[in-house]
């Protein structure tokens, strides 16, 4: 009698079913090439830290170079507030200039809101203007006094510099008569020179 326990023959080109199971399976590995490359330097990375930091500067609100490679590095969130790409072969950073546009447009309105007083700040010092306006009106004089001073400081300074350069200038005309004066004794000389040396006939 047959024994059923016995496996049955595999046929050849047969797979057994736990192996087609193992291969539909994904692979981690195969999704690698899809994830796009952080570190790529796009047509548009064309600015360089030193003309970024002076882009900051000519908006009016100035950045140092440092600055610039803090905000190129990414933060804690892992995300760098600039736009940029390190080039390992030139050891520099390049930033887009669309990147730097929108932070200093951020920047700017930091700055115009860290400028702005409060309400309760201006309402504090019109009372206390209405509260004591003799103290006002001292502190008033003194500033006018103040600029008063400056201005003829100022002013002295300001002479001070008009009688230098005259000065300057009349020295100046008399070394340039002096230098006309001696191209003419010298011209008058070499004349007279040729006479001596020209041959008597």
């Amino acid at each position: 009698m047959e024994n059923q326990s016995s496996p049955l023959p595999e046929l050849p080109g047969h797979i057994p079913q736990d192996s087609a199971e193992f291969r539909t399976v994904l692979n981690a590995t195969e999704d690698f090439g899809a994830v796009p490359q952080v570190a790529e330097r796009k047509e548009n990375h064309t600015l360089t830290v030193k003309e970024t930091a002076r882009m900051f500067e000519a908006a009016g609100v100035a950045r140092t170079e440092r600055s610039v490679i803090n905000w190129c590095q990414p933060n804690r969130q892992g995300i760098p507030r600039l736009d940029s790409y390190y080039d390992p072969n030139e050891r520099k950073y390049y930033i887009t200039p669309q990147s730097v546009e929108a932070v200093i447009q951020e920047e700017i309105q930091r700055a115009s809101k860290s400028s702005e007083p409060s309400t309760s700040e201006s309402f504090g010092t019109v009372v206390a203007h209405v509260k004591h306006p003799g103290n006002a009106n001292a502190a008033d004089e003194k500033r006018l006094k103040e600029l008063e001073r400056e201005i003829f400081d100022l002013q002295i300074t300001n002479r001070g510099k008009d009688y230098l350069i005259g000065e300057l200038n009349k020295e100046r005309n008399r070394f340039f008569d002096q230098l006309l004066d001696a191209n003419r004794t010298v011209g008058r000389l070499e004349t007279k020179l040729q006479r001596l040396e020209e041959p008597k006939v």
